[in-house]
């Protein structure tokens, strides 16, 4: 392992693994290579990826306040 290189272990619950699944097997990827790819869109395109995230922690903020 190169030393740039981070290892990142992340735990998901079942019922999302699923769903996750559910939603790229037709794409033909796995959900390690979703989340890589999510890694380097963000580093490829960080406004894009910063607008995008805070529209999302906008909209689950308003989730959480109307359960």
């Amino acid at each position: 392992m190169e030393d740039d290189t981070e290892l990142i272990t992340i735990t998901i619950d079942a019922d999302l693994e699923a769903k996750v699944e559910e939603i790229i097997r037709p794409m033909g990827i796995t959900q390690e290579q979703l989340i890589v790819g999510f890694y380097h869109w963000c580093v490829e395109e960080p406004e894009q990826a910063v607008a995008y995230l805070q529209k999302a922690q906008k909209e689950q903020s308003k989730g959480l306040h109307h359960d």
